[in-house]
This record gives C-alpha cells, structure tokens and sequence, in this order.
C-alpha cells in the first residue's frame, strides 16, 4: 500500500544549520581566522621594510633585528658637507677611510663659494662641518667665513640640522676685523665663544699645543665603553697621549669628552654639544686633530646625523 515511498522513509534529515551542524572548536576557529590574516601581516610588513628601504632608513636604529635588516638591505649613505680644510690626520682617518665613506659622502667646498645664495646650497646635506684648520681662507683672514654664510648656517640649524664646528674655524667674519667670536656671529646656537683672558688675548687666536689624555665626562651614551684615549695599557707600552692643538674655548653646553695635558696637568674641554630644543645640534671639537678617534666620530656622527 505504501510501495511509493519506501526509498524516502529512511532518508536522513537535512542540515538546517545552527545547533545542528557539526560545530568548530574554538582553537579551530582561530586558526581558520590566522590562516588569512597571517598572510596579511607578512605582507605589510614585506611592503613596509621595502618602503625603508628605499627612502634610506638607518636600519642599526631598530632593536634586535636591526642588523641584520641593515645587510640585507644596506643603509643609507649621509651627504655630509665640509666647509674649509681639515688638517691631514682627518683626511687620512675619517674622510679617506672606507668605514666612513661607505655610511658618508663627502663633500668638500671653500668658504668663498658661500658668499652668494647659500641657503638653497646647503640645504641637501644631512649635516655640515666647519673645519678651516689646515689653511688660511680664500678670503685673506685665517678662520674667516662670509656674512652670508654664517647667517645660512644658523638658519641651518634652525631647520633642526646639525652642526660640527672644529678649532676656531668661523670665528671671524669675512670682510669685517671687528666681527668676531662665535657669540657674535651665531648667537647662542654655538655651546662656545672666545672670550678674553686677563692678558686680553683671545683663545681662538692662541691655540695651545699640547700631549693629551681624551677622557669621557659620562655625561652623554654616545661615549659609552670609551674612558680615556689613549687607554692605559696604551700608555704603558710607550705611546704617552695625543699630540693635539686646543684652543681653550669658553662653553656654556655639554662637556661630553676633556683633555688633560699629561705635561702641565692641565684640563681642556674637547667635545662640546649644545642640542636646540626648536633647532638642530651643533658639536664643537676643541681640537683641530679630531681625526686621530675615529671610534668617538662614529658615535657622534650618529648623533648629529
């Protein structure tokens, strides 16, 4: 009687869903939810580290995996503008040495190719150092730079550029014997000036030269590991200090390294650093044979850079 339908009296119910069907387990629904967003996120990552990559980014500054970023894809190379003449100890160790120019380019020009629209050429450089120690100026005053420049540089730092000035390089200005002293011609974006002594000579024209011990003040991280220069195991093997040319400057900024006259046991500020809380970073070295630390320059050129 009921021939008609025997093949659908045993057939199994449909699945309507919700409570019925079979349920995922929490774990399960993670990782189903992982197996796309996983992707996502190494794609983002991929496209960011590319995204460095091209526009320079210094990778040493990202923690643990920093390093091994920077091999992979190489760190950016800083244009680096030198204004005037460096003694030689500094074009041999610092500008002439691979483990400088392979992070640096280097660019040297003289103080006189300044005198007309600096501004707009200064500006490409990551930073700019003003070291006239090896020579007397185009210009015909030793230390000497033009108006306009000094006024570029200022604005330079202003941008929140940095700085490096060595010795008493552009202390005077150009054209005008009555214009000198760091205070006068930058202001206060320098950490030092040329004030008289009681013999009313100026320390930027009575440099003293002298044997030293370069000693870290522990004031700054960028000297860390680094307590005196010459270390003293050098010392004991024969090799007394730094012969080195200072100029005993007046400062009101950071004291980051001293020299001690091993001979009169005299003290020298050597590394100066005054940081603008609207500007840049100006450094001043105090003596003209700054290329004889290189391990020191590294540190500060990651500063200022």
């Amino acid at each position: 009687m009921f021939e008609g339908n025997q093949d659908s009296v045993g057939a199994p119910l449909p699945d309507m869903g919700g409570d019925f069907g079979e349920r995922k387990s929490f774990f399960q629904k993670i990782f189903s939810k992982s197996e796309t967003i996983i992707p996502i996120v190494l794609i983002v990552i991929l496209l960011l580290i590319l995204v460095l990559a091209f526009s320079g980014w210094n990778y040493s500054s990202i923690p643990v995996i920093g390093s091994s970023l920077k091999s992979i894809f190489g760190a950016k190379q800083y244009n680096v503008l030198i204004i005037g003449k460096p003694v030689p100890i500094v074009m041999d160790n610092i500008i002439g040495n691979y483990d400088f120019t392979k992070t640096y380019r280097f660019q040297l020009a003289t103080e006189d190719s300044f005198a007309s629209n600096p501004e707009s050429r200064l500006s490409p450089y990551d930073f700019i150092i003003l070291d006239q120690s090896d020579a007397d100026t185009p210009m015909g005053m030793q230390s000497a730079i033009p108006y306009q420049l000094a006024e570029a540089l200022k604005n330079y730092v202003a941008s929140g550029k940095s700085l490096i000035i060595v010795g008493n390089s552009g202390y005077r200005l150009a054209g005008n014997p009555d214009a000198f002293g760091y205070k006068a011609i930058f202001g206060n974006i320098v950490p030092i000036d040329c004030i008289e002594n009681i013999d009313m000579i100026s320390p930027c024209v009575n440099p003293q030269p002298i044997t030293g011990i370069l000693r870290n003040t522990m004031i700054s991280n960028v000297l860390d590991g680094i307590d005196e220069i010459p270390a003293l195991t050098d010392r004991q093997s024969g090799k007394p200090g730094l012969d080195l040319t200072v100029f005993p400057v007046n400062h009101n900024g950071e004291e980051w390294m001293y020299i001690k006259d091993i001979r009169s046991n005299k003290q020298y500020s050597g590394i100066i650093v005054n940081k603008s809380m609207l500007g840049g970073k100006v450094v001043y070295f105090s003596f003209k044979e700054w290329g004889w630390i290189p391990n020191v320059i590294h540190r500060i050129f990651e500063y200022v850079q």
